[in-house]
């Protein structure tokens, strides 16, 4: 689920430890995501080489598996943004610091 309006107002009112604890935790999904469309690359490349769609002899159907890719893709780009967002909602806080002219980008998100 892409971060919407309404999951941006759930944060937005969620206290400042529970957002900290949600990084770790968007952190590891989002490697273990990676990690996961990381063998399906192995995987396909595998198969390119010797020409099969079978991995240790059990067939797999090629359009569920780039469905999947594709699933993990957006995945991985959900888990970033919700970070990012999280990171930069501290930031505004005042928990985080700040870089050198970021604060013109922080206020466009308020």
């Amino acid at each position: 689920m892409a971060l919407n309006e309404a999951t941006k107002k759930i944060y937005r009112r969620t206290d400042s430890a529970t957002l900290v604890a949600l990084l770790p935790e968007l952190r590891r999904l989002n490697k273990a995501a990676q990690k996961e469309r990381e063998r399906l690359d192995r995987e396909r490349a595998d198969n390119d080489v010797d020409g099969s769609n079978a991995h240790d002899g059990i067939p797999h159907d090629t359009s569920v598996d780039e469905k999947f890719h594709a699933d993990l893709g957006a995945y991985v780009a959900v888990a970033i943004e919700r970070e990012m967002w999280i990171r930069n909602e501290l930031k505004r806080r005042g928990l985080l610091p700040l870089w050198p002219g970021e604060e013109e980008h922080l206020d466009d998100d308020a």
